[in-house]
């Protein structure tokens, strides 16, 4: 049985494209599938994200749903942290400190691997720092 890796979505794999208040599509980062291509060939992985069901089946339908075998959605579970035994994820992969710190109470802050957010300056300045992250840890 493969291991299981949680992706967050927002900030994480990419952002909503919105004209007016409207979602026309999903802004992949840098290195994005072939990131989700290798860890899939090793792991089963999830999708994780604290938005609603309905905003993430639209970004699903911009062909991201092929990488994942399961979505989680704040829906399903609303939650102060995302938890990796909730779901019976090995690793979170998220760019939010908040989830690995409340991780490090219970000795789980290791399963957690923390990424620039996409956009931020880190991210600008070496687009792929979050692929090389996932890689030492995961592949």
């Amino acid at each position: 049985m493969k291991k299981r890796v949680a992706f967050d979505l927002d900030e994480t794999l990419g952002r909503p494209l919105i004209e007016g208040n409207k979602i026309i599509g999903f802004s992949e980062r840098t290195g994005m599938r072939g990131i989700l291509e290798k860890v899939g060939k090793k792991y089963e992985i999830v999708i994780w994200t604290v938005s609603k069901r309905s905003y993430l089946d639209k970004i699903l339908k911009s062909g991201l749903d092929k990488y994942f075998q399961q979505t989680y959605s704040w829906d399903e579970i609303s939650c102060n942290w995302k938890d990796i035994r909730k779901i019976k994820a090995d690793y979170l992969i998220d760019d939010s400190p908040h989830h690995k710190q409340e991780a490090s109470k219970f000795a789980l802050e290791s399963f957690y691997i923390l990424v620039p957010s996409y956009g931020s300056i880190e991210d600008q300045n070496d687009p792929l720092l979050w692929v090389r992250l996932i890689h030492q840890v995961l592949l």
